[in-house]
């Protein structure tokens, strides 16, 4: 399965000759394996000439003879003559499409981990918690307490005792507020080791208020400062219901972080402080390793031009590279070449649908210093 370390390791290849990229959406809720089929031809015939040979054909074996159409995506990377084969079974959906370039197009892959790349769930009532780890949606592992039951009392059957005369709280009830909370602290200290087992990025608390907040304020503050969203749940859900409703939660959080943060690259290059915004000055401050988050439209493309000798990148053509002196090539891409530079580097990607902050630019990023 597809994580920061193998996406890493992506990035770092490069071909003499072209890769071939390939993602395909089988969503089996949406269209039957035989019209992906027909997709998937359609796309290749659109790279015919671009691509090798022998990698369409690997591509169209893999799917027709040997993929099991299980998952909701297929990322696949072909680049036969360096003996370069990869492929990605996915449980997330990908837009499909083709690409053909000397590294693999991987900016799908990035935004996909950049916003579903393990997270928890904590699903809390007053008697317990099941925690579960998720990757990409799937579950991976996880721990259930069960705590002492905290029974409910009857109207009217609460304790006889003079306290509950004088307008106390009876007995039995502070008994079980007692028993509640002794499972809601241990509730806690299990989520905190698993937490620290696992070292999920988010985590998204499920339960019912009060008891919700009344876990959270019981959490180390550290751990409450990954808390993204909170959805409703039981420790008695399956693994299965509380990865559909924490992937509306996951859905919801990344547009609100994709809107913050396009403020943030705007609001810096207007004061020319840490931020940029366009393709020359994002791919510069690139060349100089400053890019700590890159924001790129999904849909945003430009050609541009890298260096063969030292892969300077640039979006104006030059007849020589001002660093070493040698010739550049085309790239049909300069906003993937990016992407593949800024996850080299440790940077972090963050793929916006719309914006109309960033319609004009297509590119920016908020700088290191």
């Amino acid at each position: 399965m597809i994580d920061e370390t193998e996406l890493r390791n992506l990035a770092q290849f490069q071909a003499e000759r072209p890769i071939l990229s390939v993602y395909l959406d089988v969503d089996p809720t949406r269209h039957t394996s035989e019209e992906y089929l027909l997709s998937l031809r359609n796309m290749l015939k659109g790279v015919e000439g671009q691509a090798a040979p022998e990698d369409i054909q690997a591509v169209q074996r893999y799917f027709e003879h040997e993929y099991d159409w299980s998952g909701r995506g297929v990322a696949v990377f072909s680049g036969a003559a360096a003996g370069f084969w990869r492929v990605y079974v996915l449980p997330l959906p990908v837009a499909s499409g083709v690409t053909v370039a000397r590294r693999p197009y991987i900016s799908p892959l990035a935004a996909l981990l950049d916003t579903y790349e393990r997270y928890a769930v904590a699903a809390v009532n007053r008697e317990g918690v099941r925690v579960v780890l998720f990757h990409l949606g799937e579950p991976i592992s996880e721990e259930v307490f069960e705590g002492e039951e905290v029974k409910k009392l009857k109207r009217g059957r609460g304790s006889s005792g003079g306290a509950e005369r004088r307008g106390g709280a009876p007995s039995g009830s502070r008994h079980m507020e007692e028993v509640a909370m002794r499972n809601l602290r241990q509730a806690a200290r299990v989520v905190e080791q698993f937490w620290r087992q696992h070292n999920p990025r988010q985590l998204i608390l499920a339960g019912t208020e009060p008891t919700v907040s009344q876990f959270r304020d019981l959490l180390p503050k550290a751990l409450q400062e990954t808390v993204v969203g909170t959805m409703s749940g039981s420790p008695a859900d399956s693994p299965h219901t509380l990865r559909e409703r924490s992937l509306q939660v996951l859905q919801r959080v990344e547009k609100e972080r994709e809107a913050a943060t396009v403020e943030a690259v705007v609001t810096a290059a207007a004061k020319g402080r840490e931020g940029v915004l366009g393709l020359d000055d994002t791919l510069s401050a690139a060349r100089e390793g400053r890019i700590r988050t890159l924001v790129v439209l999904r849909d945003f493309h430009a050609p541009g031009y890298r260096c063969t000798s030292c892969d300077y990148l640039t979006a104006v053509e030059m007849d020589h590279c001002p660093y070493c002196g040698g010739v550049f090539a085309d790239i049909p891409d300069a906003a993937e070449a990016l992407v593949t530079k800024v996850v080299e580097d440790g940077g972090e990607i963050e793929v916006v649908d719309h914006h109309p902050l960033l319609e004009g630019a297509g590119i920016g990023a908020l700088l290191r210093y």
